[in-house]
């Protein structure tokens, strides 16, 4: 008991400084932070806190829980900002590594639990989605918390009731955070497994009773305030045209059935060498336990489900990766990195081939950072190098503590070098980055030439960055040209943020009398602010 609250601090420090070292430390960068940000910004401005508003019109795309979190969060620290929208965030994922220790503890034992809690905190794609304002991490949380509750409960011979309620209450909270999704993963993966192992007592279960009833009582209390306060068309256009045609029919997200393949190994860097190893040592007739059995049958039926649908993001895959890091962590836990022995190759050919790799990237990053950075970066030498030491330092301490049979060092060896270029990244090359990506200046420059009763529009761009950036939420989407010519043509001051490429079009019609006021890039997209106002 003693070691499990030592090794809770020890995560709770670690993800503390993980995921909040200089959180707002930048800006909010498209897609989705700027827009989280507005939404949030407009509850805290009356807009109302039962249906979520962007730019003064109604949000269709997420139900408001993690606008709540947000808001609530700039409240507490007196404004809204950026660590204000990326707090949540940050919180949850410290929440789903703690989460993960006790159930890796409960499944396998303590040390598989701490194991695989520091795997989940340190692949990059779970790093990434832990410090940005992102809804995933938050909906991640209350999949796992559900999923682990309603699995661990089944075994429970008494209270099986308390564990399934706060599961159900962990779905209902899933469900207020992303929708469906919420329901879908716990049910797809608890329900799928006890079929499989046609354990039907689950679903005779009465222990459920109370769990549904308080999931119907919550959720059919939103859904009835929804419908008093939107009506019937908001219900339609959050419940599904906005959330699961998604999934179902083509979209801007929609990707071929194999782009899961090609992208989750990549998102589980440095830890996937390990995953095709942990499979077939845990799926091995000798160690196959029905603990191990569920989180593969997790990770899998996740996966297929998700590659299914006709929508995907790479983030989307985020409720498996506690399931990815379980099967690596009670890997390592029986078979250290620096331990001997013929069954260790297991894991130290996988070890070698990531040192090689990570050897042969902190060669190039010097070189690459010259080249290439200097596009995004004002020190692409300084970062380069730093980065390469980092990378290349923790390759070769690894290699070391693995030669000289030093057990779980080399394990704890790349957690510090994952650590170190995390911090690294967010203290001081995502700053630099920042200047290619934020919205800020541009905004800033639009706010200094507007004039009361300036109206301002968006032609063929997102636009809740400039929303957010400017304070202005009442912002026209202009879609096409001829209600963007239209606009121009407007006897009131006006000004409309577009590509340069759709400015120079304009160029070529004499009736129009506009003029530029800013021209400026964010992200990969040149762009010009014009108005129909002579400015001096």
């Amino acid at each position: 008991m003693k070691k499990s609250i030592l090794f809770v601090f020890i995560l709770l420090a670690f993800g503390g400084v993980l995921f909040f070292y200089n959180l707002g430390g930048w800006d909010l960068w498209n897609p989705d932070e700027p827009r989280y940000a507005q939404v949030a910004k407009e509850m805290l401005q009356g807009e109302g806190w039962i249906i979520p508003h962007l730019n003064g019109e109604v949000y269709f795309d997420k139900p408001p829980l993690f606008f709540w979190l947000i808001a609530g969060t700039a409240k507490l620290i007196g404004g809204m900002n950026e660590a204000a929208a990326r707090f949540p965030s940050a919180l949850f994922g410290i929440g789903i590594v703690l989460l993960l220790f006790f159930l890796g503890k409960k499944l396998f034992d303590e040390k598989a639990g701490l194991l695989a809690a520091f795997i989940l905190a340190t692949n990059i794609e779970f790093i990434w989605l832990a410090r940005r304002a992102s809804i995933d991490a938050t909906l991640t949380f209350f999949t796992t918390a559900a999923i682990t509750l309603l699995y661990l409960g089944f075994y429970q011979k008494r209270g099986r009731w308390g564990f399934y309620l706060l599961a159900y209450l962990a779905m209902v909270l899933a469900v207020l955070t992303k929708l469906q999704i919420g329901v879908i993963v716990p049910v797809f993966v608890i329900g799928g497994y006890f079929l499989f192992r046609r354990e039907f007592g689950f679903f005779k279960d009465s222990s459920h009773i109370p769990g549904i009833a308080l999931f119907i009582a919550i959720i059919g209390g939103w859904l009835a305030l929804a419908y008093l306060s939107g009506g019937g068309d908001y219900l339609w256009g959050l419940l599904y045209q906005k959330t699961s045609s998604r999934l179902l029919e083509e979209t801007s997200h929609t990707r071929p059935l194999y782009y899961y393949l090609v992208n989750f190994p990549g998102n589980f860097i440095p830890w996937i060498f390990f995953l095709p190893s942990a499979l077939i040592y845990g799926l091995s007739h000798k160690e196959r336990t029905k603990e191990f059995v569920f989180i593969v049958f997790w990770f899998a039926i996740i996966f297929v489900a998700l590659s299914l649908f006709k929508a995907k993001r790479e983030l989307y895959l985020l409720p498996l990766y506690p399931a990815a890091a379980l099967m690596v962590g009670a890997l390592l836990a029986k078979l250290p990195l620096g331990a001997e022995g013929a069954v260790k190759r297991i894991c130290s050919i996988p070890l070698m081939v990531m040192i090689v790799l990570l050897a042969l990237i902190a060669m190039s990053l010097p070189i690459v950072a010259a080249l290439k950075g200097s596009f995004y970066l004002e020190h692409p030498w300084e970062i380069g190098l730093i980065t390469a030491l980092i990378t290349g330092g923790g390759a070769f301490l690894a290699f070391l503590a693995h030669r000289y049979r030093r057990r779980d060092l080399p394990f704890y060896i790349i957690v510090a070098m994952v650590l170190a270029l995390t911090l690294y990244g967010a203290g001081r090359i995502f700053p630099e980055i920042n200047k290619y990506k934020s919205a800020r200046p541009l905004a800033q420059a639009i706010v200094g030439a507007m004039r009361p009763g300036d109206q301002l529009g968006i032609y063929q761009l997102e636009g809740a960055n400039f929303i957010y950036y400017t304070g202005y939420n009442q912002m026209r989407w202009l879609e096409d040209e001829r209600k963007l010519k239209e606009f121009l043509r407007s006897s009131q001051g006006v000004f409309c943020i577009m590509r340069e490429r759709h400015y120079k079009l304009l160029q070529q019609d004499p009736t129009l009398v506009i003029s530029v006021v800013a021209t400026g890039q964010v992200g990969s997209k040149h762009l010009a602010v014009i108005s129909n106002r002579q400015l001096p």
